[in-house]
């Protein structure tokens, strides 16, 4: 199976209800047309089932995002350690990131679309330390 690898380049912050900033990253799905309608799925549908996994190569984190319900989707994001660690830290504790896909045909449709996954915080803090 190919597994569409994103490189992070942007991160910040979005804000959800009042007053909550959960992290956020930015990929670039134009070229993964299966993962740029995840973030539809997710509106309509749901999250489902979704696993992550982490593991730390050198100065990489690389998070693997797996989805089974209610599509079956892998994908896997790589953060620089150098660059994201202290970003990193605040996933752990928020214990969730927010993806903005950028497929540029979506967004000049409509808002940009997210995607939300829970993440293992003490998972994430093993691998970054």
């Amino acid at each position: 199976m190919n597994v569409p690898v994103f490189i992070v380049e942007e991160v910040g912050r979005t804000l959800v209800g009042d007053n909550t900033w959960f992290p956020t990253v930015a990929i670039d799905v134009s070229h993964s047309p299966e993962i740029a309608d995840l973030a539809r799925v997710h509106e309509i549908e749901g999250i489902g089932d979704v696993s992550t996994h982490l593991m730390r190569q050198d100065d990489s984190i690389v998070l693997e995002v797996q989805i089974t319900v209610p599509v079956e989707a892998t994908f896997a994001v790589v953060f620089s350690y150098a660059l994201h660690r202290e970003f990193l830290y605040e996933v752990a504790d928020v214990g969730a990131l927010t993806f903005a896909t950028t497929d540029t045909l979506l967004a000049s449709q409509q808002q940009p679309l997210w995607l939300s996954v829970d993440i293992d915080g003490d998972a994430l803090r093993r691998s970054i330390e």
